[in-house]
C-alpha cells in the first residue's frame, strides 16, 4: 500500500462545512509543527545527550530523546492525510499506512529509549561523570543529572533543583569550574530567599 497512490476523491473539500474544513486546516497545522518539533527534540537529543560536550560540568541526560525519530511516521504521514484532504484525494490508506507503521514504531521506540539509555550511562561514566540523585527530578523518567565532580551533588539542593540547574548551566556557558564551597553559598543563599518570600506571602 503505498501514500503515492492518490486516488481523487467524491468529497470536496470545498462543499464541506466550515466546522469541518477548520478541523481539517488546524489539524494540518498542528500536524506540521508536531513534525517539526519532533525532529528538533531528535536533533537535541543526539547533540545533547549522545555526543554530548564532554568539557560540561553539569549534564542533564536523557535517553527518551534521540530514538523520538522512529515515531516520525506519525505526525508525516497525517500531515500528507491532511493535504491529500484539501486537494480533494482521498486518505483513507495513508491514514491506515499510518496505523501499521505505527505498530511498529512504538515498540522499537521503547526498545531504542532503553539502549540509548544504557548507552549514555556507559559513556558518561567512562568519561568520569557521577549520578546525582539529589538533582535529578522525581518525575517518571525525568532528565538525570550528572556531575564533573561528585563533591557538587549536595542534598541541599534538592529542594530548589530548578535554580541549581540554572546556576550549573551559567558555569557551563562560562566554561568556569565550579566550586563547592561556592554552591554552598549559592543554596544558602536561594534557600533563604524562598523562605523569606513564603513566610511573607
Amino acid at each position: 500500500m503505498s501514500i503515492l497512490e492518490w486516488e481523487k476523491s467524491e468529497e470536496r473539500f470545498t462543499e464541506q462545512s466550515f466546522e469541518h474544513k477548520l478541523t481539517v486546516v488546524i489539524g494540518l497545522f498542528a500536524f506540521i509543527l508536531f513534525t517539526m518539533a519532533l525532529f528538533y527534540f531528535s536533533y537535541y537529543g543526539f547533540v545533547e545527550n549522545v555526543y554530548f560536550d564532554e568539557s560540561l560540568y553539569y549534564i542533564r541526560e536523557s535517553g527518551l530523546l534521540a530514538p523520538i525519530i522512529v515515531m516520525a511516521p506519525f505526525p508525516v504521514l497525517m500531515t500528507i492525510a491532511g493535504l491529500q484532504k484539501v486537494l480533494n484525494f482521498r486518505n483513507e490508506k495513508t491514514v491506515r499506512l499510518m496505523v501499521k507503521l505505527m505498530l511498529r514504531a512504538i515498540p522499537l521506540y521503547i526498545i531504542l529509549s532503553i539502549v540509548n539509555s544504557f548507552y549514555i550511562e556507559s559513556k558518561l561514566t567512562r568519561e568520569g561523570y557521577s549520578f546525582c540523585n539529589w538533582y535529578t527530578s522525581p518525575s517518571f523518567r525525568g532528565p538525570d543529572v550528572w556531575l564533573k565532580n561528585d563533591e557538587l551533588c549536595l542534598q541541599g539542593g534538592s529542594v530548589i533543583i530548578s535554580d541549581v540547574t540554572d546556576w550549573f548551566e551559567h558555569k557551563n556557558q562560562q566554561g568556569i569550574e565550579p566550586s563547592v564551597d561556592e554552591l554552598k553559598e549559592f543554596i544558602k543563599i536561594t534557600r533563604k530567599r524562598r523562605d523569606d518570600y513564603i513566610n511573607n506571602m
